[in-house]
């Protein structure tokens, strides 16, 4: 999970550094532990960039060593990676998360958790959406027209 978390990390940054968005670069392997490399379109052909995860710090830099690029980030108490990073030249302004991916234990931890934080009346007033939903298609259904069945002679 951890890998997760840094590869995530290294390609939002390099995304980032490049003002475009994560899915326009390929994922093409690991060079060590801590080293992504990704390719992309830069420089009018596709490039191979080197992302170097250590604590507090991705260093983003391409094949020929014409594009680098020191990135900051930081975890937070759920251990979330999050990159406060925003160049001039882009005009995104949106901070990056990159979270561990939740087990289901925990989803419906926070199921249960969101659903104890709503409103008596908001929740009352969906019971009653849905109960005249159901009613509904019960109606409906049960006063379809069925084909009459042909009695034998």
């Amino acid at each position: 999970m951890e890998e997760e978390r840094a590869m995530c990390l290294a390609r939002s940054a390099l995304a980032r550094a490049q003002c475009k968005k994560p899915y326009d670069f390929s994922y093409v392997g690991k060079q060590r532990d801590n080293i992504f490399i990704f390719n992309g379109f830069y420089g009018a052909k596709y490039t191979d960039f080197y992302c170097k995860v250590d604590p507090g710090e991705i260093l983003v830099l391409s094949k020929k060593k014409l594009f680098r690029r020191s990135v900051k980030y930081y975890i937070d108490e759920n251990e979330c990676g999050i990159i406060q990073y925003f160049p001039a030249s882009c005009t995104e302004r949106s901070v990056i998360r990159c979270c561990f991916p939740k087990s289901r234990k925990e989803k419906k931890a926070d199921r249960e958790a969101e659903f104890w934080q709503r409103s008596i009346p908001d929740l009352l007033k969906e019971d009653q959406v849905r109960a005249i939903s159901e009613q509904q298609n019960r109606t409906s259904k049960s006063s379809e027209t069925k084909p009459e069945e042909q009695s034998p002679e």
